[in-house]
């Protein structure tokens, strides 16, 4: 049986919207207030102490999404 791969998201509104909106991200990661999670999407990128719990969430919905977007580097390989 083939495994379905996962939907690459690739903005921080993506993320948002998958993860069922601005409430439901305040409720995951225990931040007091929307605003907070409004304010990741200005800056375009969440915290990076929230990179495993987000993603995790992800899977679970059957996304991905880049390190990137929690201000972390995407891993590169160059072949050797």
């Amino acid at each position: 049986m083939d495994a379905t791969p996962n939907k690459r998201l690739d903005t921080v509104a993506e993320v948002i919207e998958a993860l069922g909106g601005s409430n439901a991200v305040r409720r995951l990661t225990g931040v007091k207030s929307t605003q907070a999670v409004w304010n990741w999407g200005d800056r375009a990128s969440f915290p990076s102490d929230l990179y495993v719990l987000m993603t995790e969430a992800l899977a679970a919905k059957g996304f991905v999404a880049p390190p990137t977007l929690w201000q972390m580097r995407e891993e590169v390989h160059d072949g050797h």
